[in-house]
Formats: C-alpha cells, structure tokens, sequence
C-alpha cells in the first residue's frame, strides 16, 4: 500500500510541475506580446539592439524576449537554429515566425517576427518600424520558411 501511496505522491509532484511550467510559459508569452504591442511605431535601425535608437528585426526580438528573462542569439538565423520546431497547427502567442525575405527559395532565413495570435505578427520593417502584419499575406506567404519556439517556452514538435 505505501508503494502505491509513494507513486500517486511522486505522480502528483510531476504533474504539478508541468503545471507550474505551463503557467510561467503562459505568462511569459503575454509578456512577450504586451512587451511587442508596446514597441509598435519604433523606427527601424540596422543592427541596433536599443528601443531608444530604433530597431532592425532580430534586434526587436531579442529585446522583447530579454526583457522577459529569455535569452537568443542575436541575427535571425542564429535565432532560427536556437529555438526548436512547432507544427505550425501548435503556434502560440510569443512563437518566432521566420522569413527568407531577400529572395523567395525559402533557402534561408534573414528576416523574424514574433507570434501574437490569430495569425497577426509583429517585426521590423525597414520601409515602417516595428509594425504588425498578417501572416495570410501573400508577400508573406511567399516567404515564409518556419515558425519556432524558444526552448523555455514549451516543448517542441514531436519526432517522427
């Protein structure tokens, strides 16, 4: 009976750790959302890091995610290669989308924008600043390579 007892209490623990997980990965991701909306109208700047000066596309990421307590690297395909694949039927508010905007071979990745929801992103234009935009858009579309997920916000797609 008290090995039964010691299962059910160490069941309990790990279930409610994974709760706790996914409550910090929720709360994290509206961070990462309200923290995005709020950087809206902030002009693009190439290779800055700093709200104050402008922002090119990684760059705003990887402010947005550091103010939450995340770390990424700081170009866009070395955010790419950081985070881990998602089904894209599993995207969530403060997943990474991720474009090859120079060309349309989908080939490689050189533009990012943060997940809001119902298929809305935010990045860095370099013609508006930091602007929201839709992912059914077929300038978009066109580009389109993957959405992401960084490694502390939920587990990734599962293998084959």
């Amino acid at each position: 009976m008290s090995r039964v007892l010691l299962l059910s209490c160490v069941l309990l623990l790990l279930l409610g750790a994974r709760a706790g997980a996914d409550e910090l990965a929720a709360r994290l991701r509206a961070e990462i959302v309200s923290m995005a909306l709020d950087q809206l109208g902030v002009p693009y700047r190439r290779g800055s890091t700093d709200p104050q000066r402008g922002l090119d596309c990684s760059g705003f990421v990887r402010s947005i995610y550091q103010q939450a307590g995340l770390e990424l690297p700081r170009a866009s395909a070395a955010q790419y290669a950081f985070t881990q694949p998602i089904d894209p039927q599993q995207v969530s508010r403060g997943d990474l989308v991720f474009f090859d905007i120079r060309s349309r071979s989908r080939a490689r990745v050189n533009h990012v924008g943060i997940y809001l929801g119902a298929g809305y992103f935010a990045h860095a234009s370099p013609s508006r600043g930091i602007i929201v935009d839709h992912l059914s858009e077929p300038y978009y579309q066109q580009r389109f390579v993957a959405i992401r997920r960084h490694p502390d916000l939920g587990p990734a797609a599962a293998g084959p």
